[in-house]
């Protein structure tokens, strides 16, 4: 089971591309996530890509400071880099799920559209102080 869910704040405004192919026009998001490790005060940085509507949610509702839960994939890579021609490996996210992690933000509280039935819901109100990550 490859299944990463991850809460953390935007480093920066998400990156948006529309791709055109055969199939018609795609659209990508990516951002880094700034997320906590449950120990210290140190922080891991974290890629993070969305296709789809997650890509438009993305780019409409996310920027810079934004805390936010991701649950997604973890997706591993390789290439070669043209200077060095040393192997650069890899690690990202591409996730299936974006939500605000702030709570209530004026009534304009948000969710990404679900791509597909994934059997993740969102924490209730008043719990998110109880979870063991932030």
């Amino acid at each position: 089971m490859n299944m990463v869910v991850l809460v953390g704040r935007l480093t920066r405004d998400p990156s948006y591309n529309e791709v055109q192919s055969e199939n018609g026009s795609h659209h990508i998001v990516s951002f880094y996530l700034a997320v906590p490790r449950n120990y210290g005060r140190e922080v891991n940085y974290i890629k993070v890509t969305a296709f789809g509507k997650q890509a438009d949610f993305a780019r409409e509702y996310l920027r810079k400071g934004k805390r936010i839960a991701v649950a997604g994939e973890l997706m591993t890579g390789s290439y070669k880099d043209k200077e060095t021609g040393k192997i650069v490996y890899t690690t990202e996210v591409t996730a299936n799920r974006l939500e605000f992690a702030d709570g209530k933000d004026n009534g304009n509280s948000r969710q990404a559209p679900d791509s597909d039935a994934d059997g993740f819901s969102s924490v209730p109100d008043g719990y998110a102080d109880e979870l063991p990550f932030r």
